[in-house]
């Protein structure tokens, strides 16, 4: 945040904040911004704004530039910190994607345009939404176990049949 004077974007038109905003978070960050519709107000929080509801403020300008995109992603989502983290640590495994119905059902997408996570090795789908159904920390860990031991089996299955065919 130090190169950001915020007492400046404070007071400066939203034009002029937005321009500046967005030259530091990068191309990514702001896709995913532009996909919510949400727009930085006076006191650096993002907000949505519509016609016919309250206007919802969701994050600060803060967490959008410490976090990352994934971050933010689960942000809107109402995901907590340990679901954050542990796909943070484990992305590699995973990969954005999102429900097609013209092509029968989840494909792979961009991050900011995600909507489910799918995991590499096994094709098993998580549902953002699902993932936000998931109140407690033990719910939540009992899940990554299952993943985790789904892509072990997975992996040693793969080796097996590859022993077989040598």
């Amino acid at each position: 945040m130090r190169s950001l004077d915020l007492d400046f974007l404070k007071i400066c038109d939203a034009e002029t904040r937005e321009e500046i905003v967005r030259k530091k978070l990068g191309e990514e960050k702001c896709r995913v911004l532009d996909k919510y519709g949400l727009t930085l107000n006076n006191r650096l929080y993002w907000e949505k704004v519509q016609e016919k509801y309250p206007t919802q403020e969701h994050f600060s300008l803060k967490l959008t530039v410490k976090t990352s995109t994934l971050g933010i992603i689960f942000h809107l989502h109402r995901l907590c910190f340990a679901k954050t983290k542990y796909f943070e640590n484990n992305w590699n495994d995973y990969e954005p994607c999102k429900y097609i119905w013209t092509e029968g059902g989840f494909s792979p997408c961009e991050l900011y345009d995600m909507e489910a996570i799918r995991q590499k090795g096994t094709g098993i789908v998580v549902d953002l939404r699902d993932l936000s159904r998931i109140k407690w920390l033990h719910e939540f860990q009992a899940m990554c176990r299952e993943l985790e031991q789904r892509k072990m089996q997975r992996t040693f299955d793969f080796r097996d049949s590859k022993m077989a065919s040598l």
